[in-house]
């Protein structure tokens, strides 16, 4: 029992650090700043649902759908290690360009996806899955659900206790984690590669 409790806390904080809903705040909030406190909510609603939908979806056929096609873990290390890689890079520097997009609807393109359910974020429940199982994954990703909920319904308040500076420090903690682990990932990758192929 501790080492399942041990796996889902592992899979939602690797889960929670990839989806980033902190360091997502003050682009959701500059996305929303037309709209009244209860609509910004409906809408920081749909998008962490959307968001998680598709997080599900990947979880249960993403992986089967590649390994169909002779994708390995070790290759899925490799590629996701080198996304997420690139998007702790890009959250380290700052993601200016993602606060200038705007849509029809915004709950959905580009809250949903993909800021929350983007590529890193796909691949990290593909991995997880694979590593802590369904039901740890799983959880993660209901666990992430409502966190996500709870941080962006609550961005106003947190924005105007700590600051939009805070957040964004908090952010880039966040994106180095985020880059740190990928190298690990990449270098699990290519050992697996390396030992399957007698090297």
């Amino acid at each position: 029992m501790v080492l399942a409790l041990k796996d889902v806390w592992d899979a939602f904080i690797m889960l929670f650090i990839v989806l980033d809903s902190i360091g997502n705040i003050p682009i959701f909030y500059s996305l929303t700043s037309g709209m009244k406190a209860s609509e910004r909510n409906k809408v920081f609603l749909k998008s962490v649902l959307v968001a998680s939908a598709l997080l599900v979806f990947f979880t249960l056929f993403g992986y089967p759908f590649f390994a169909y096609y002779n994708v390995s873990v070790a290759d899925f290390k490799i590629a996701g290690g080198i996304i997420l890689f690139i998007i702790g890079i890009e959250g380290i520097f700052g993601r200016i360009e993602a606060e200038m997009l705007r849509s029809e609807d915004l709950a959905i393109v580009p809250m949903a996806t993909p800021l929350l359910a983007g590529p890193g974020s796909i691949y990290m429940v593909m991995y997880l899955n694979n590593t802590f199982g369904l039901v740890p994954t799983l959880l993660s990703i209901l666990l992430n659900t409502i966190a996500g909920y709870i941080i962006l319904a609550n961005s106003s308040i947190l924005l105007g206790k700590a600051g939009k500076n805070t957040v964004l420090v908090v952010s880039r903690i966040f994106s180095l984690f985020l880059a740190v682990l990928a190298v690990s990932f990449i270098r699990s990758g290519i050992e697996e590669a390396l030992r399957s192929m007698g090297a």
